[in-house]
């Protein structure tokens, strides 16, 4: 079918009317237009496909000239014109919409997808609704033969609109947290005169709990690397909390003492964190280091994460301490301040337990990890790698490390 074949209706309404600019704004929103198909989309339309008993099903967003199929079974396009569209009759009805024999009906008789291949006798349109209640489009099923559908039937098409609808609302509200998650994370690493940093976080889903930090407090580079229980926007939502009560600690620690123990920054952040954290029924690892760089003195706390390496220079690899528990648990807990040096030529890498997953989550990924730390002494390098292997084992759970080195002495 080309696309001046597809299902066709009669009018298109006037770009200057105000409610389909209120309809355009809306569609635009999605951020779906000319964007590939997507599993969660031709889910829902080879059902209708089978349900139905229909040769075509498609989810179309319609704009102010075309019909874009985000989903189409057994429709070998991926636009058509607006013109003379049924999809354009069932959003400017804004219900079901129903043509039990269009070669019946005076509307669409003389339509090309009519007369023509594929010569379209049966319609449903189901409209649907994006940001702010408008139409941006419609759930389509056309037949080659007249048909109708009863009450039972228009339920459930009206049921399948509604899936389609959470499945268009989780794009506008999934596409937003993506953006302010990432503009929460570090856009580049700080600036420190004989070292090299790199972070990186990937989240399973669109959002994550992991968090990444790394910046320079009083002259000294300050790293985390932390994750709250749990995946998706509500461990995205609790990581946001973390990273500014965190954030605020450490420069309300510095601004009063800057000697202050990092295992009593945890210990701070645990007490203004306990509340919603236990609300929420959640906690969170962490691990959170300050580094001294004309010393190369690391002191850090652990607060049950326990995944963090340093790779020396000279040869070998060490894991840190990380007893304590997590943030969340106890309101009288209190973190162990560790301490580590970073001679020329070493890297620290602290990294979260996805990566530990993707290597196979078992006693033998940290061996796996202490070779690929070996490999890649280069915290880019590093951190290139670990994108590398997230990518190729699409993870369930959130990938995210951060690496310093110690340039090596000339």
């Amino acid at each position: 079918m080309t696309a001046a074949q597809a299902p066709a209706d009669v009018r298109v309404p006037a770009p200057t009317d105000p409610v389909e600019a209120r309809r355009l704004q809306a569609l635009e929103q999605l951020h779906l237009l000319g964007t590939g198909q997507e599993e969660r989309f031709d889910r829902i339309t080879r059902l209708a496909q089978r349900v139905f008993d229909v040769p075509i099903a498609t989810i179309t967003l319609v704009d102010e000239d075309s019909l874009w199929f985000k989903s189409a079974q057994g429709m070998p396009v991926d636009r058509a014109e607006r013109q003379a569209s049924f999809c354009d009759r069932t959003i400017a009805l804004g219900t079901t919409h129903v043509v039990p024999d269009a070669l019946a009906d005076v509307r669409y008789a003389t339509t090309p997808a009519v007369t023509g291949p594929p010569r379209i006798r049966f319609y449903a349109g189901q409209p649907l609704a994006g940001p702010g209640g408008l139409t941006v489009g419609t759930l389509c099923l056309f037949d080659v033969r007249p048909r109708s559908l009863d009450a039972g039937d228009v339920a459930l098409l009206e049921e399948l609109g509604r899936w389609t609808e959470q499945e268009l609302a989780h794009s506008v509200e999934m596409d937003r947290a993506r953006e302010v998650q990432q503009a929460l994370l570090p856009q580049r690493p700080p600036e420190l005169p004989g070292y090299r940093v790199a972070g990186s976080c990937q989240p399973a889903f669109a959002v994550g709990g992991d968090l990444f930090d790394h910046d320079l407090v009083g002259g000294d580079l300050v790293l985390s690397v932390a994750d709250v229980m749990g995946k998706g926007a509500g461990a995205a939502i609790l990581m946001a909390t973390v990273r500014a009560v965190l954030r605020t600690t450490v420069r309300d620690s510095g601004a009063r003492d800057g000697r202050r123990p990092e295992g009593d920054v945890l210990t701070a952040t645990n007490r203004i964190l306990l509340p919603d954290l236990q609300r929420t029924g959640s906690f969170v690892t962490a691990f959170h280091a300050r580094l001294d760089a004309a010393t190369g003195r690391v002191r850090y706390g652990d607060a049950g994460h326990g995944l963090s390496l340093v790779r020396r220079g000279t040869g070998g690899v060490e894991r840190l301490a990380g007893e304590d528990l997590p943030l969340g648990i106890d309101v009288d807990q209190s973190w162990t301040e560790h301490e580590v040096v970073l001679e020329p030529g070493d890297t620290l890498f602290s990294f979260s337990d996805g990566l530990f997953d993707v290597l196979g989550g078992t006693h033998e990924a940290l061996a796996e990890v202490t070779r690929l730390l070996e490999a890649h002494p280069e915290p880019d390098d590093l951190l290139r790698a670990v994108r590398a292997l997230a990518s190729a084992a699409a993870p369930l759970d959130d990938v995210t490390a951060v690496a310093v080195r110690r340039v090596p002495r000339t």
